[in-house]
């Protein structure tokens, strides 16, 4: 897309537009509503890209589903509440993410390979 605004122009290059448009054949909520596996959705409130009724739609397509809604977390999975802290989200890579986010897939992971309890 040659004229698109300068803040969407590398979302939008020419080298990645095929795998943005192969994507556009799937229905997230329908694919999650397919999995038989468990599902963790872990949203942020701070999230520029994917609100958080997005998420919540997409926990309701998968009754099994668990969502986690993280205050202050945005899309790269660390804290950021003011603009400069979005920005150095994205940019700076020794912001550690959130630290709630580890704790949840582990006990998530321990849930979902715990053995099966029998009952006598």
């Amino acid at each position: 897309m040659a004229d698109a605004p300068g803040a969407l122009a590398a979302l939008f290059r020419p080298s990645v537009q095929g795998y943005l448009i192969s994507w556009f054949r799937y229905d997230p909520a329908r694919e999650i509503a397919a999995l038989a596996a468990p599902v963790l959705i872990v949203h942020g409130t701070t999230d520029l890209q994917v609100s958080v009724e997005d998420a919540r739609w997409l926990a309701a397509a998968n009754e099994g589903a668990r969502l986690l809604v993280i205050p202050g977390m945005n899309h790269a999975l660390k804290r950021a509440v003011t603009p400069e802290q979005q920005t150095a989200a994205y940019t700076d890579a020794s912001i550690p993410i959130d630290a709630a986010v580890p704790d949840a897939i582990a006990s998530f992971a321990g849930a979902a390979n715990a053995p099966a309890r029998s009952t006598p």
